[in-house]
C-alpha cells in the first residue's frame, strides 16, 4: 500500500490551467483521524483517515465500489458526522453549522427511489429551489447549461430518463459556484457525448470561477486529465494522496493503472497484462 505526501507546488496540469488558490493559509478539507461505522456493518466505512486538501484544487476522489468514497464525500458535504476523529471545511466542523453548508454544494447520482420530493418536481421547480440555498448561484448558467442537456424545464424529475436526471444534478452543482463542489458518481447514466459537454463545462466554469472541487469516478480515464490532486481510498483506508503533476511525471503508466495496480485484491485475476 502507498500514502504518498501531498506536494504544494502550483504549476499547471497537462489541461493548461494552475490550480487556483492553493496558497491558502486554511486548506479547504482537513481530516483527522476520522472513521465512520454504520450500525449493522462488521467494518468501519472510513477507518482513522488523515487528509488535507488544498483550496482551490479539482481532487479525483478514487477507490473501488464501496471503498468508502461516498462516506467520506458524505461526511465533508455535513450530511453526518464521523464515529470519531475530527472534519474540517474552510477551518470549521460543517455539521449544521449555518455559516459552512451554504458554502457547500453535492451533486450525487441517485435512482428514481433516491429522488425523494425532487422526483415530483418539475426540472424548472429544482432549479428554483436550488437558488434558494446556494448565495453563489448563477440563474442564466443554470438556464444555460439545461438547454446544452436539452433538459425540458416543464418536465416532472421522475419521468427524465436516467442520464436526464444526472445531467440535472450536473446542472445544479456548476451552477451553485459553491466554495466546496462535490460531485459523486454524478454523471451515471449520462452518455459519452454529454460526459464530455459536463467536463469541458466544469474546466471553463472552474478556470472563470476557481473553487475547491472534488469528484468522485470510476471513468478514470476519462477524468484523470483535470485532477491536480489525487486520493485513493481502499477499504476505507486512504492509500494515496499526491499532486498530479508528480504522479505524471513520475509514473510511466496511467493514474489508471495505478489505481488498478493499488487495489487490486490478492487472488484477482490480472486481465490487464498482456
Amino acid at each position: 500500500m502507498m500514502n504518498m505526501s501531498q506536494s504544494t507546488t502550483d504549476s499547471p496540469n497537462r489541461e493548461g490551467f494552475s490550480s487556483g488558490a492553493r496558497e491558502s493559509a486554511i486548506p479547504a478539507i482537513c481530516c483527522e483521524n476520522v472513521s465512520l461505522h454504520y450500525r449493522k456493518q462488521p467494518q468501519d466505512a472510513l477507518s482513522e483517515l488523515n487528509l488535507t486538501i488544498s483550496e482551490g484544487s479539482i481532487c479525483g476522489i478514487l477507490g473501488r465500489n464501496a471503498a468508502g468514497k461516498t462516506s467520506l464525500l458524505s461526511l465533508l458535504a455535513a450530511h453526518r458526522k464521523p464515529t470519531s476523529g475530527h472534519v474540517k471545511v474552510f477551518g470549521a466542523n460543517p455539521y449544521e453549522n449555518p455559516d459552512i453548508m451554504p458554502k457547500i454544494a453535492f451533486a450525487y447520482s441517485c435512482d428514481a427511489d433516491g429522488l425523494g420530493v425532487f422526483g415530483g418536481m418539475s426540472v424548472q421547480e429544482v432549479l428554483k429551489l436550488s437558488a434558494l440555498f446556494r448565495p453563489n448561484w448563477d440563474k442564466e448558467y443554470a438556464e444555460s447549461m439545461a438547454g446544452r442537456f436539452e433538459l425540458s424545464r416543464k418536465k416532472a424529475v421522475m419521468s427524465l430518463s436516467k442520464g436526464q436526471q444526472a445531467a440535472l444534478q450536473c446542472v445544479v452543482g456548476l451552477a451553485s459556484r459553491a466554495s466546496l463542489t462535490i460531485f459523486d458518481e454524478v454523471y451515471n447514466g449520462m452518455d459519452a457525448v454529454y460526459r464530455r459537454v459536463f467536463r469541458d463545462a466544469l474546466l471553463q466554469d472552474y478556470m472563470a470561477h476557481p473553487r475547491t472541487i472534488l469528484f468522485s469516478t470510476h471513468y478514470i480515464s476519462e477524468w484523470e486529465s483535470i485532477f491536480s490532486e489525487v486520493v485513493i481510498i481502499d477499504q476505507g483506508r486512504l492509500i494515496l494522496h499526491e499532486d498530479s503533476d508528480n504522479l505524471r511525471s513520475g509514473n510511466a503508466s496511467s493514474l489508471q493503472d495505478l489505481f488498478i495496480q493499488l487495489t487490486r485484491k490478492e487472488g484477482e485475476n490480472d486481465v490487464f497484462e498482456a
